[in-house]
């Protein structure tokens, strides 16, 4: 649930002809209701007036920093925003909530145009128009401004309404609230969220599940011999394949342990993308590795946990089919969780200060 309301009916209700559902999510998640007609109309205008980066973070960080890991840009980049924020120190619960929604804002710009100028140095950049919703506008950067599909559109937008927040705990929220409440500055705090997301605990597993199928489909001959599939699956939780990490990269979760409402939301999304883009034989495999890889799990652990699939398992191949790369799969997360940690932070100035101070035990048995 996003503040009360059911996730379930806020995908419900996202209409493929309208793109601005992440919009309406953080009015949500930031206010703590839904928006009137109204509302939701002037909150898009003032997200979209604010997509603009500074010229001197694009010059001097975007460009200028040869880091090629786009999170690590973003991070530098919502750090140096500092600078050009005239009362940046500010903890007033209500200036926040309009920090929050420009720094929001700029974020699909700056993943975007730090993809382009490190990995497509010759693209062509171009900026969105203020009619374009957020989904919208990080699709016209990201592809140089060419028509991408309403459908294209909708389907990143749903993403960012997905990935907006997380009940449950999570590292980096939680790591929001650790710097907010030592009174550090809204982009510090931020920062030092993306710092967390960028782990691969954390924030990178829809690239790890990619890396994952490719290993598969490289090494089953044949996608729908369910054996076939359960003597690979068993030598990956072995640690005799892959990675050798001995895990199944989107079966399983630390809240949702019987399932996912967020993969059975973008699941449906998959199956019509992988049809029109003749893949579905590739989304068959998903299905049926999310199929049979929880009994294998159990089978090689010896154990009765039940895993499920999680958003993390199907977004990526949305991604890719969206022709989306690989190396922007955390950013974009990023782009949508952030609404979720301005969020926790305008609650923690809200709930009085106190400092988060974890307590430490020396344990030498001297």
């Amino acid at each position: 649930k996003y503040r009360g309301v059911s996730l379930a009916d806020i995908v419900a209700g996202c209409e493929e002809s309208k793109t601005h559902h992440f919009e309406r999510t953080c009015f949500l998640l930031l206010v703590g209701r839904l928006p009137d007609y109204k509302e939701e109309k002037a909150f898009s205008q003032y997200m979209a007036k604010h997509r603009e980066v500074p010229q001197e973070i694009i010059d001097n960080i975007i460009i200028g920093i040869p880091s090629k890991d786009i999170m690590n840009k973003l991070q530098t980049s919502i750090s140096a925003l500092y600078a050009f924020d005239d009362d940046a120190d500010s903890l007033d619960p209500a200036e926040t909530f309009f920090k929050s929604i420009r720094l929001i804002a700029k974020l699909p710009s700056i993943v975007a145009l730090s993809y382009l100028t490190t990995y497509k140095p010759k693209a062509e950049i171009v900026k969105p128009t203020e009619k374009m919703s957020q989904a919208e506008a990080f699709l016209h950067i990201l592809s140089s401004g060419k028509n991408s599909s309403a459908f294209d559109a909708y389907i990143v937008d749903l993403a960012l309404v997905l990935h907006c927040e997380h009940g449950g705990g999570n590292n980096s929220t939680f790591t929001t609230y650790v710097v907010s409440s030592s009174g550090s500055d809204l982009y510090s705090s931020l920062a030092a969220a993306v710092a967390s997301l960028k782990g691969p605990l954390h924030g990178a597993a829809n690239k790890k599940v990619m890396d994952m199928m490719a290993d598969i489909k490289q090494n089953v001959s044949q996608w729908e011999n369910v054996d076939e599939i359960k003597d690979y699956l068993t030598k990956l939780v072995k640690k005799e394949s892959g990675d050798k990490s001995g895990k199944l990269y989107g079966l399983g979760h630390a809240v949702y342990t019987k399932s996912d409402p967020r993969a059975i939301a973008i699941k449906s999304i998959a199956k019509r993308i992988a049809d029109q883009n003749n893949r579905s034989k590739e989304y068959n495999l998903y299905n049926l590795i999310a199929e049979v890889g929880p009994s294998v799990f159990q089978n090689v652990k010896n154990s009765q946990k039940v895993i499920s699939p999680n958003v993390d398992f199907y977004s990526g191949f949305v991604y890719d089919c969206l022709a989306i790369p690989k190396e922007i799969f955390t950013p974009i997360f990023a782009m949508a969780r952030a609404t979720g940690w301005c969020a926790h932070r305008i609650e923690d100035m809200l709930s009085g200060k106190r400092i988060i101070r974890p307590g430490y035990k020396y344990v030498d048995p001297k």
